[in-house]
């Protein structure tokens, strides 16, 4: 018996060491409001370096995407083949949000998330929803092409789908990684496929400078990753199906189904209202601007996603004791970087376009201000919306979403039929305010502790972003 226990100590791994630099920025963290009496807890060395893995993870993503824009909008690609990329990727993109069960998402918070059985029938879901939306995306193309007059979509269309049934059959074993933040193979696999698919898109657009080299690029990056996903986790692929899993699994997924549905009319559906009003190279630049503001918030968006929400989730399935400090600190260290976000839109927008596009994409510059504000606000209320999913609560980011989908219906139609596409940007920029009072009554009705917080810091955000705002209009020459 003896023996057995000894055996049992040693099995259990020694808690992780904190290294000198993390300790050096454990001690810059504790300047911060709210991070002062931070300790260097175990829990706080996992958040550390999930952040620090999708940080870099995301930054040399977001390295690759952007040499590969400028890149091809510089010397090789026109506005006009944007534009046609930009409607392909949102009727892909739809067919994907409206079908989206949350199926990652459940197995990072569900308390079976870790059994082989639970992440094995989860992944033949998402296996089997993305061959059908393939089939489902053949039907449509044709018809979605017709509708813009744009014959040339149909085939790109039916190319780009191809994307889904490939994410559907990456390994199940991400998702065990993103539930307990362990992300160092996942971003290197992701960089590593970013990379690869680069290389496919400038080789293309060489031989053939059309926007196909922007279609068969992002496949070939789809491509690389879902083969390789097979080859880092222990989570192997069978046919076994868990009814029990199956059945949590799709009920979880039916709030999200309806919420990733009416996202997705209010989000990507701008770009199907935008590419019907204007030209391919009107919507070219938008297209761009949106690109470039993607890849300043998508980063906070993906540690908000990998590693906040995982550790918000656990503590919520140990014990709540935490969840409140941890919110807190979240919230006060997020507002930092989205006041940042917001006033370096606002005011160096036109410049950030000049720079890397160059002059004949000038028109982005005032988009870019706009879009800039509307990130922001949005990486913002993201944590509300995580929060509560961390609280196994998913209504809330439908009427969230339903919200702002009466917003853009009634602020679009004003603006387009009695002013016009500068006004309709506007419209989009502020919609987040509307999607974040359901979340923010969520968060009254269920985490209280937090709320007055929620509330103040929020309108500290409005007020930098108006102060921003001020300030260009005065001494700024264009945009805003």
């Amino acid at each position: 018996m003896s023996d057995l226990v000894t055996d049992e100590v040693q099995a259990v791994p020694p808690p992780p060491e904190w290294s000198g630099p993390e300790r050096l920025f454990l001690n810059f963290l504790r300047f911060i409001p709210g991070f002062k009496r931070t300790a260097a807890s175990d829990r706080v060395l996992v958040a550390l370096r999930g952040s620090t893995w999708t940080i870099v993870g995301y930054g040399a993503s977001q390295v690759v995407r952007l040499l590969s824009m400028v890149i091809l909008a510089r010397h090789l690609l026109g506005p006009a083949a944007f534009g046609l990329v930009a409607l392909v990727n949102v009727f892909i993109g739809g067919l994907t949000m409206i079908s989206d069960l949350g199926i990652a998402t459940d197995v990072i918070q569900h308390p079976r998330g870790d059994e082989p059985e639970f992440i094995n029938t989860a992944f033949l879901l998402s296996a089997g929803r993305g061959v059908l939306l393939w089939i489902i995306a053949s039907a449509l193309a044709y018809p979605f092409a017709m509708f813009y007059h744009e014959p040339a979509i149909r085939t790109l269309a039916l190319v780009a789908a191809l994307t889904v049934p490939i994410q559907g059959f990456s390994s199940g074993s991400v998702w065990k990684l993103y539930r307990h933040v362990k992300l160092e193979k996942v971003t290197l696999l992701r960089i590593g496929a970013e990379v690869f698919g680069l290389l496919v898109a400038i080789a293309w657009a060489m031989v053939s400078p059309t926007a196909w080299s922007l279609v068969v690029g992002r496949v070939a990056t789809e491509l690389f990753f879902s083969v390789w996903t097979h080859f880092i986790g222990d989570v192997r692929v069978s046919l076994k199906w868990d009814t029990a899993a199956g059945r949590d699994i799709l009920l979880f997924g039916a709030g999200m189904f309806a919420s990733s549905a009416t996202y997705f009319i209010v989000g990507e559906g701008e770009r199907l209202v935008v590419g019907k009003i204007v030209t391919l190279a009107v919507l070219g630049y938008f297209s761009l601007a949106l690109s470039i503001t993607s890849a300043a918030s998508s980063g906070l968006q993906r540690v908000i996603s990998q590693v906040f929400y995982p550790m918000i989730a656990a503590s919520v399935r140990t014990g709540p004791a935490y969840v409140a400090v941890q919110f807190r600190k979240a919230r006060l260290l997020l507002l930092i970087l989205t006041s940042c976000m917001a006033v370096t839109f606002i005011i160096g927008g036109n410049w950030i376009v000049a720079e890397l596009l160059g002059p004949k994409y000038l028109p982005a510059g005032w988009m870019l201000q706009l879009l800039g504000l509307r990130a922001a606000l949005e990486v913002f209320t993201s944590v509300t919306t995580q929060m509560l999913f961390a609280l196994g609560i998913s209504r809330y980011a439908a009427a969230s979403n339903l919200a702002k989908l009466a917003f853009l219906a009634v602020g679009l139609t004003i603006a387009l039929s009695r002013f016009g596409f500068y006004q309709a940007l506007w419209v989009l920029a502020v919609a987040p305010i509307a999607a974040y009072l359901p979340t923010l009554w969520g968060i009254r009705q269920n985490f209280r502790a937090v709320f007055r917080l929620e509330v103040l810091t929020f309108g500290v955000l409005l007020s930098c972003s108006l102060v921003a705002i001020v300030v260009m209009r005065t001494f700024g020459h264009i945009g805003l």
